[in-house]
C-alpha cells in the first residue's frame, strides 16, 4: 500500500505561519515551479489546504462518477442499481441562443438554481433536480450539516434535510421540508457533448450576491484536482480523491460552490467547485473548475435512493504516451486487482473504454470515474503491436483500502 501515498507538491515550511487563516491563500507550488493555489467556492472553508498530486495509481483507483453524456442515455443502458431519475434527461431550454447567447442561458437557469445557507456559518449555491424539492450542491457546501436553509430565485426561503453527502466526490443533496408548487427543476447536458472552447455560463450567489452570472468559455477537460476528502480526512485518507474535473475561465468565487455551469442551450455541464488563486488573492483569476454532469447525476442518483455511491478500483498505475500516441500506458499493477484478474499487464496501452477513446491517462481516469464497483467494462488495449480487449469488473476502492 506504500505506493498508494500521496506525493506532496508543496511542504508545511511552504506556509507563511505569521499570517492568520483568513489571510493565507491555499498556497501551492507546482512541479513546473509556477505557483498555484486551490479555494472551495463555499464561503463557509477559508481554511487553507495544502495541494498534493496523487501518484496516477491513486487517481485511478478513486475514479467513480466524474466526466461524459450521461452514460446512461437509455433506459436499458442503466444498471439494475441505479435509480433512474427524471432530471437526467429533458430538451434543452434553449433552443435558439441567438445574438446574446448569455441572456437567453441565464434567463433559462437562473429559475433552477438556489442559494444554500447553514446559518451563521457559510454559504454556497445549489441546482434544483426535480419537482420533489431535491437540490444538489458541494459537500463542502452542507459540511457536517444535517439541515440547511434554501432560498429560491423568487426569493422564498425554506428549510432543507440533508439526505447524503459524497466527501470523496464533493456532492451533496437536500431536500426542501415544504412542497413546493411550480419548481424549475436544471436540464443535464450529457459529458460526452462538451468541448473545449464552448461557452459556459456559470450561475451563483458568490460573496452572497444572489442570482450572479458570469460566462467565459470551457477552457480544458480532465483537469485532475484534490476532492474536498483529503481535507476532511487527510491527504492519507481513504476520503481523499483525485477527480476529474472541467476547468473554466468564467468568473467564480466564493459562493458559487454548487452552483451550475450552463452550456449555451441552458443546460448544466458542470458544478462549480474550485477555484486556484495562485496564492494572491482568494477571489477568481481566471481557473476554476466544476464537477462534469455526469458526476452530479450518477451520484445524487445514488444519495436519492439511499444507496452507497462507492468507489470504482481498477488497480493501475498509468501515464501518457510522449510519443504522439494517444491512450494510457501502465506502469505499474496491483497483484490481484482488477486489471490483474481481467488479464491486462503492465506495458499495456489501453486506447478504449466500452468503444470510447482514451487519449490520455486523465481521461482513463475520467472514465473509471464514471463507473461504480462491480461494473463490468470493456477495454480495448495494445501489446506488443497487437490490439485486444478484455472485459473488466471494476473493484471497491473501499474494500481494498480496508485489507490488511
Amino acid at each position: 500500500m506504500e505506493e498508494m501515498e500521496p506525493q506532496e507538491i508543496t511542504t508545511e515550511e511552504s506556509w507563511d505561519k505569521s499570517k492568520t487563516e483568513d489571510e493565507l491563500a491555499f498556497e501551492a507550488t507546482q512541479i513546473s515551479n509556477r505557483d498555484a493555489a486551490r479555494s472551495s467556492l463555499g464561503l463557509s472553508h477559508k481554511q487553507k489546504i495544502i495541494l498534493k498530486t496523487f501518484v496516477a495509481f491513486l487517481l485511478l483507483s478513486v475514479g467513480v462518477v466524474l466526466g461524459g453524456l450521461f452514460i446512461y442515455l437509455n433506459e436499458d443502458d442503466v444498471p439494475a442499481s441505479v435509480p433512474q431519475i427524471s432530471f437526467q434527461l429533458g430538451e434543452a431550454p434553449v433552443q435558439s441562443p441567438g445574438e446574446e447567447p448569455v441572456v437567453a442561458v441565464a434567463k433559462a437557469v437562473t429559475p433552477s438554481v438556489v442559494l444554500v445557507e447553514i446559518p451563521g456559518s457559510g454559504q454556497g449555491s445549489g441546482i434544483i433536480l426535480d419537482s420533489e424539492g431535491h437540490i444538489a450542491t458541494n459537500g463542502h457546501v452542507v459540511d457536517q450539516a444535517e439541515s440547511v436553509l434554501v432560498t429560491l430565485s423568487n426569493g422564498r426561503k425554506i428549510e432543507a434535510d440533508v439526505i447524503g453527502s459524497d466527501i470523496r466526490r464533493d456532492v451533496a443533496v437536500v431536500k426542501l421540508i415544504d412542497v413546493v408548487p411550480d419548481l424549475n427543476p436544471a436540464v443535464f447536458a450529457p459529458s460526452d457533448d462538451i468541448q473545449v472552447g464552448q461557452l459556459a455560463v456559470a450561475v451563483g450567489s458568490p460573496f452572497d450576491l444572489t442570482q450572479t452570472v458570469t460566462s467565459g468559455i470551457v477552457s480544458a477537460l480532465g483537469r485532475v484536482v484534490s476532492s474536498y476528502g483529503c481535507e476532511v480526512g487527510g491527504f492519507d485518507s481513504a476520503e481523499c480523491a483525485g477527480i476529474s474535473t472541467i476547468q473554466t475561465d468564467a468568473p467564480i468565487n466564493p459562493g458559487n460552490s454548487g452552483g451550475p455551469l450552463a452550456d449555451r442551450y441552458g443546460r448544466v455541464i458542470g458544478m462549480n467547485t474550485l477555484i486556484y488563486t495562485g496564492g494572491i488573492v482568494e477571489g477568481n483569476i481566471g481557473v476554476g473548475f466544476a464537477l462534469p454532469s455526469d458526476t452530479v447525476v450518477l451520484v445524487s442518483q445514488r444519495l436519492i435512493a439511499g444507496e452507497p455511491v462507492g468507489t470504482a478500483w481498477l488497480g493501475i498505475r498509468g501515464e501518457s504516451p510522449d510519443d504522439g500516441r494517444g491512450g494510457a500506458i501502465i506502469v505499474e499493477l496491483t497483484s490481484g486487482s482488477p486489471a490483474d484478474q481481467a488479464g491486462l499487464q503492465v506495458g499495456d496501452l489501453i486506447i478504449a473504454s466500452e468503444g470510447r477513446p482514451i487519449i490520455t491517462m486523465e481521461s482513463l481516469r475520467a472514465d473509471i470515474q464514471l463507473r461504480l464497483p462491480s461494473m463490468t467494462i470493456t477495454l480495448d488495449y495494445e501489446r506488443d503491436g497487437v490490439l485486444s480487449s478484455t472485459e473488466v469488473t471494476l473493484g471497491d476502492l473501499d474494500k481494498f483500502l480496508a485489507e490488511p
